[in-house]
Formats: structure tokens, C-alpha cells, sequence
């Protein structure tokens, strides 16, 4: 495939991404969780983090810039996806995220970029799809509950996180979502060998750093 047909193929793959990340299957029915500012913001950041570290082809013409411009927004649904609910555990995890990014502009190949980006998004959906349901079943607001604190155990736990359950399908859907924007960041991967020799000479002059 040229570089124009690969663009057209991700733009395709980050607009599915966009389609589906917003679908959210609670028990009432179906809604769609557009992004917002905190998402927008990062998604503008990561996404010129892939093209400065070469995760993501330099656009050339529009039809690089439509694909880079579709895959901004689906990083912006998919963290929406990922991020927890909005309270106080959110404002920790953006503050964390925030502070280590600067990490990943200060070296590293894409390579490493790309593994740390699927190790964050795991750790993300650990605590989002595991922890916080966990959390949100033992600290209810029925008596006897939360140290029989009942009804006001609903207001502590919101402060925390303003969690809003979804039904186990809709994990599926996420993932599927999460699939498609994998799917696009391939299609846009610089594949030439200029690139991979540039790779493995920061990994040699950061092995030699290291051992000086």
C-alpha cells in the first residue's frame, strides 16, 4: 500500500474508533460519552507525540492531515473510554499522567512509546472496569454499609468518583473501539528502514548513557 492509501485505511480505522468508543451500554439502555476538555487536550498531546517520535507517519498532503486529524479525535474518545469518572480519583490520574509525560518527550524510541502508551491504557482499564465497581458495590448507600454511614456513604463515594455502571457487553464494545485506533496507529507506523536504523541508534546511545 502507498502512503496515501495507508492514511485513507487509518482515517477509516480512527473513525470506527470514534463510532464505537462512545458507546456506552448502561442498564437503562444506550447513550453515547462524547469527550471532553481534559480528553481533547491530551488527545492534542499525544497525538503530536506519535508524529514527533514517528508512531505516526508526518503528514505530506491533506490526506495526512485528515488521518492525523481522525486520530487525534479517536484518542480523544478512547481516553474518554479509559479515563476514570470524573471526582477525585481523575484529578489524581491526570495529574500523574500529566507529570510523566514529559518522560516520553525527553527520549525513548517509538517503540518504547508505543509499549508504554498500551501498558498505561491497561493500567487505566484495570482501575476504571475493576477497581472503582469494586469499590462502588462494598461503599453503598444501603444501612449497614460503608460503617453503617448509609446515605452518606453516596455522597463521599461520588466525590471520589461519579461512577455510572455499564452492562459487561459494553466492555466488549470498548475494546473493539480500543482495536480499530491499534488498527489506524499500524496503518500510519513508518515502516522504512531509515527510521528503524534511527531507532536502534537511540537505544545504543542510551545504553552507552547509562553504562557512562
Amino acid at each position: 500500500m502507498t502512503i496515501a492509501q495507508r492514511a485513507v485505511a487509518a482515517s477509516l480505522a480512527f473513525l470506527a474508533s470514534v463510532a464505537l468508543a462512545g458507546v456506552a451500554l448502561v442498564p437503562e439502555g444506550v447513550e453515547y460519552r462524547a469527550f471532553g476538555m481534559v480528553e481533547g487536550v491530551f488527545a492534542l498531546l499525544l497525538s503530536y507525540l506519535l508524529v514527533f517520535r514517528r508512531g505516526w507517519h508526518a503528514p505530506e498532503d491533506a490526506v495526512g492531515w485528515i488521518a492525523v486529524a481522525y486520530g487525534t479525535l479517536a484518542s480523544a474518545q478512547v481516553l474518554e473510554l479509559l479515563l476514570p469518572p470524573p471526582g477525585m480519583i481523575e484529578w489524581m490520574v491526570v495529574a500523574g499522567v500529566a507529570v510523566t509525560a514529559w518522560g516520553a518527550f525527553s527520549g525513548g524510541s517509538r517503540r518504547r512509546l508505543v509499549f508504554t502508551l498500551a501498558s498505561l491504557a491497561l493500567l487505566l482499564a484495570v482501575l476504571k472496569f475493576s477497581v472503582i465497581p469494586v469499590l462502588w458495590g462494598r461503599i453503598g448507600p444501603q444501612p449497614g454499609t460503608a460503617f453503617g454511614l448509609g446515605d452518606a456513604a453516596e455522597g463521599v463515594r461520588r466525590v471520589f468518583a461519579d461512577y455510572r455502571p455499564l452492562r459487561p457487553i459494553g466492555q466488549l464494545v470498548g475494546f473493539v473501539a480500543i482495536a480499530c485506533w491499534a488498527a489506524g496507529t499500524r496503518l500510519l507506523w513508518p515502516d522504512d528502514e531509515v527510521h528503524e536504523a534511527e531507532d536502534r541508534t537511540i537505544v545504543r546511545e542510551e545504553i552507552r548513557l547509562l553504562k557512562s
